[in-house]
């Protein structure tokens, strides 16, 4: 579900980088959560579509029939495999890049060196 001034707001004023992530419920009723933010111009979280469901192909085939075609769209996950099939079959020509957040904590998990991933994280809020 998106709301159409979410819409608007995200075709008029936003950066075309898109944040999709999900989260399994697993009370009573099961499935997935998903939503998609992007940044605003004072780099707030605008929170603009959400849905529930089992497959997030499902969620990002309504939010490209909300959206349409964009061009230079990127796509933010934390590289679950079903989102990251979803990005690809769904929005085919889309960058999808993985959250420098996940990206840390896996170096961290692999390597078990913090500082390596302090260097990373130096490296990614650089600016070029």
């Amino acid at each position: 579900m998106s709301l159409g001034g979410s819409l608007r707001g995200f075709r008029r004023c936003m950066r075309p980088v898109i944040a999709v992530d999900g989260s399994q419920l697993k009370e009573r009723f099961g499935g997935t959560m998903f939503v998609a933010t992007v940044q605003d111009r004072n780099e707030q979280v605008y929170p603009f579509a959400f849905g529930y469901g089992d497959l997030s192909k499902w969620f990002l085939d309504c939010l490209k029939g909300s959206l349409g075609y964009i061009d230079y769209l990127v796509f933010i996950s934390d590289r679950h495999a079903n989102i990251e099939a979803g990005i690809s079959k769904v929005f085919s020509h889309a960058t999808h890049i993985i959250c420098c957040w996940h990206f840390y904590k896996n170096i961290e998990k692999r390597f078990h060196r913090k500082d390596v991933s302090i260097i990373l994280e130096k490296l990614a809020r650089a600016y070029t």
